[in-house]
């Protein structure tokens, strides 16, 4: 995927200085996909990097739970 970006890249800029001669063009021309990739790829890792948190929370939730079952005893109160 990347390397068919750059190819259309470098294509999309060596065009636009050489046929069109106008290299601001083919930058904006080319520089655009490179943003809407690295736009997409963020959001990616940020959903990513939720969800593992949210699993993160979730387990130690659990061993919370589970440590404050462990530690109550048969009348409910805590030995002091």
């Amino acid at each position: 995927m990347m390397g068919i970006l750059a190819g259309l890249s470098i294509v999309v800029v060596l065009y636009s200085l050489i046929i069109v001669q106008q290299i601001l063009l083919g930058l904006i021309v080319a520089v655009v996909p490179w943003l809407l990739y690295l736009v997409v790829r963020f959001i990616l890792t940020l959903e990513r990097i939720a969800t593992a948190l949210e699993r993160l929370a979730t387990a130690r939730a659990r061993e919370s739970e589970s440590y404050e079952r462990g530690t109550e005893t048969e009348g409910g109160v805590e030995n002091e």
